[in-house]
């Protein structure tokens, strides 16, 4: 069995309740996260779920019918721990995200920061960047290789997460980094990580009322330091992207 966990205040609309009574595998149930919190909802979900395989997603995506067939279809293998997809976002919504936004036409410097593969999908760039190629439907490079998980179209073995110990709450803010901490950890266990691109959803980004939260305080700083730290080679590049994601949050606050 599958548990789906969906990341939301306190409800789903019908649409998505639709879209999950007919997607074409049905062995599912579904737990809202609706605790205060990303990391602590996730680890209340993460010990309510009964499924073997546990699916995150928000509450503001599109789910095509074989959505969840083709997200469990690779644990057949015992090696594959964790599998992600597209998460395609329509062009008029990019312009909700900075990153995306930026991303989706870099210029020179960008891609050279970017490894020169600025739409590679689920890749974490020398730069310690993770990267944007998953959003753009129409430039998606193929790939079957993950070195991260897509944050709302994730899916891990659930007695590997408790394993390693859950998420980690030292995380905060708005947790970025948090579910890549857990896939990372349990990738050095010997496991690995498979990118389906069968396996895609649509983003359905707004502005909303946690626009804003994106940008205040430093925990988005703290935490991709806290990941890299334990997790990553140093490379000179890392210094050039964390002085731009500074600059940019600064920027942001002052404005």
């Amino acid at each position: 069995m599958v548990s789906v966990v969906i990341l939301s205040k306190e409800f789903i609309s019908e649409s998505l309740i639709h879209q999950l009574a007919n997607q074409t595998h049905q062995d599912f149930e579904i737990l809202l996260a609706t605790e205060k919190g990303i990391v602590n909802a996730m680890n209340k979900a993460l010990e309510r779920a009964k499924g073997d395989i546990f699916v995150r997603i928000d509450d503001d995506v599109e789910l095509p019918p074989r959505w969840l067939e083709q997200l469990v279809k690779p644990f057949s293998d015992p090696e594959v721990a964790g599998v992600t997809g597209p998460t395609f976002i329509a062009k008029e919504r990019r312009k909700y995200r900075d990153s995306i936004r930026i991303a989706e036409n870099p210029n020179w410097f960008l891609n050279w920061l970017f490894d020169c593969e600025p739409y590679a999908t689920a890749k974490i760039y020398k730069c310690g960047s993770v990267s944007y190629g998953s959003n753009f439907a129409e430039k998606m490079t193929p790939s079957t290789e993950a070195d991260h998980l897509e944050g709302t179209n994730w899916a891990m073995r659930t007695d590997l997460i408790r394993k390693v110990g859950g998420f980690d709450p030292s995380f905060d803010g708005v947790c970025e980094w948090y579910d890549t901490d857990v896939e990372k950890k349990i990738k050095k266990l010997g496991y690995k990580l498979v990118y389906r691109r069968r396996a895609y959803l649509w983003h359905n980004v707004e502005i909303g009322e946690h626009y804003s939260e994106r940008f205040e305080g430093w925990s988005r700083l703290k935490n991709w330091l806290r990941f890299h730290k334990r997790h990553s080679k140093f490379h000179y590049k890392m210094i050039i992207w964390f002085t731009m994601m500074t600059g940019y949050l600064v920027c942001k606050q002052y404005r």
